[in-house]
């Protein structure tokens, strides 16, 4: 079965029982061959990093020591890689002037998430936002995924059944290897 990767996303407020269905989700993703792409923030990237075991999930720091995180499955960008999110995520901020430092590596993290290398973005990804909308740093990864024709399935517009069933069929139509 081949690997496919999804970014695990949202609001750090997300919703508590959204935050259980993320960590569900995770650990059945987990299961049937899905490897998660993260960013290490609290709420929505940490529930999906809860599901996921270690060595099936990817966490994308934008500096080192990033909210206490350290261990095998969480990498720190490269001065190099950073400026490539960076390039990536600029163009897509309503208001990039008015970011600090620290607040621009967190938008281009997205970058990151979504797939470090140009030649290997993730399959999906499955965020959180309120009503669906498209705001804030997740707001940023939608925007980045879309660009790219990288399907999104929002829970705040969509089920927890509804995303799986999507995220399935996505899993049927790709060729074993």
């Amino acid at each position: 079965m081949a690997t496919l990767i999804y970014a695990g996303i949202g609001a750090r407020a997300t919703p508590r029982a959204v935050l259980a269905d993320m960590t569900v989700m995770a650990k059945w993703l987990a299961r049937t061959g899905w490897h998660l792409a993260s960013g290490g923030a609290d709420g929505a990237d940490a529930a999906f990093a809860g599901g996921a075991p270690a060595g099936q999930r990817t966490i994308w720091l934008p500096w080192r020591g990033y909210n206490g995180h350290r261990g095998p499955d969480y990498r720190v960008l490269s001065a190099a890689a950073m400026a490539a999110c960076i390039g990536i995520a600029a163009p897509l901020h309503p208001a990039w002037e008015r970011c600090s430092p620290a607040v621009r590596k967190l938008h281009a993290r997205n970058a990151a998430v979504l797939g470090l290398t140009q030649d290997r973005p993730v399959d999906a990804v499955v965020a959180f936002t309120a009503e669906g909308r498209i705001e804030g740093g997740t707001g940023m990864a939608i925007r980045i995924a879309e660009a790219r024709g990288i399907p999104v399935f929002n829970l705040g517009a969509m089920t927890p059944r509804a995303v799986c069933e999507r995220l399935a069929a996505i899993r049927r139509a790709v060729p074993s290897p």
